[in-house]
């Protein structure tokens, strides 16, 4: 019977039954394979070792670089306010295939000309940030802390929940590479 084709008549949508069919069913196929006949992972030992290790490096990586940041605004979200003696300068966001977004700005200080800027770095998945206001912010609570009030307070869900998404995902592989290892140098 052709596919997407109709068949009219009588019995057209009968199904045929083949009594030898069902008769005999192989021992064969029955039986679940053993472990030791499993099939061998592909690829070499050494290679899902760099794997698993460059995943530990991109996921050690993203912790050390954006965790910390992220955990400061959500401990101080909702104390932000405008600070008037900083500027944001150098403010600019790259989106990459559409999926994660980078960006970055200094913060120099107004009252003290000859200090070294700040530099604010963050990420988000699904979202674009070309356009918006570079608002500095400093804590009530904290008033060391100091950020871009886009970073802080508007992209901050999507910053959260980009972050474990991005961990949750990397630990994944790492683990992934790590039993496919275990796998390939077993057997």
């Amino acid at each position: 019977m052709t596919f997407g084709k109709r068949q009219s008549g009588m019995g057209a949508s009968a199904r045929t039954y083949n009594p030898g069919m069902a008769a005999e069913i192989s021992p064969v196929a029955t039986q679940a394979p053993s472990p030791a006949e499993a099939a061998p992972a592909k690829g070499s030992p050494i290679r899902w070792a760099i794997v698993m290790l460059a995943c530990g490096a991109l996921l050690y990586g993203v912790l050390i670089s954006y965790g910390p940041d992220l955990r400061r605004d959500r401990r101080l979200a909702g104390t932000w306010q405008p600070a008037y003696d900083l500027r944001a300068t150098e403010g600019k966001c790259k989106r990459r295939y559409f999926l994660v977004t980078t960006c970055e700005a200094k913060i120099a200080s107004i009252a003290q000309p000859d200090k070294a800027p700040m530099s604010i770095e963050f990420f988000m998945l699904f979202s674009g940030g070309g356009g918006e206001a570079l608002v500095p912010v400093r804590s009530t609570v904290d008033r060391a802390a100091v950020s871009i009030y886009y970073a802080a307070e508007t992209k901050l869900w999507n910053r959260t929940l980009s972050f474990v998404f991005g961990t949750v995902t990397l630990a994944l592989m790492m683990v992934g590479a790590a039993l496919t290892f275990w796998k390939s140098v077993s057997h």
